[in-house]
């Protein structure tokens, strides 16, 4: 199993970043022609276990196939967005690993904190 999950359409876009309120959830608009991005594959895969405690999701989507997405069309490099309950929260253009790190850090620790304790 994956620790990403792929978003191939529009029906999964919307259950997808409706379906995880209070959630931080990080996609990767990727286009067709090159897929998602392997360099920053392992650093998303060592925050989603090192955080594992905490509100986080890690998405791919191709931009050609969901709707929402389709601005992202012919841009040369990735994509990364930041969404929390269906409102974008950060956007990253490009492979730059020390930022999107800090971005899922710090989004997923004030998520953490939003959580009500029982």
């Amino acid at each position: 199993m994956s620790f990403q999950i792929d978003i191939a359409d529009d029906e999964t876009w919307k259950k997808e970043l409706t379906g995880s309120p209070g959630t931080v959830q990080v996609v990767e608009v990727y286009q067709g022609w090159c897929g998602p991005c392997k360099a920053i594959v392992a650093n998303f895969k060592r925050l989603y276990f090192d955080l594992g405690d905490r509100p986080l999701k890690f998405y791919t989507a191709n931009c050609q196939k969901v709707e929402a997405l389709k601005q992202y069309q012919g841009h040369c490099m990735p994509v990364f967005l930041f969404y929390k309950d269906n409102k974008l929260q950060q956007k990253v253009e490009g492979v730059q690993a020390p930022v999107l790190a800090r971005h899922v850090e710090q989004l997923s620790a004030e998520a953490a904190k939003a959580i009500p304790v029982a």
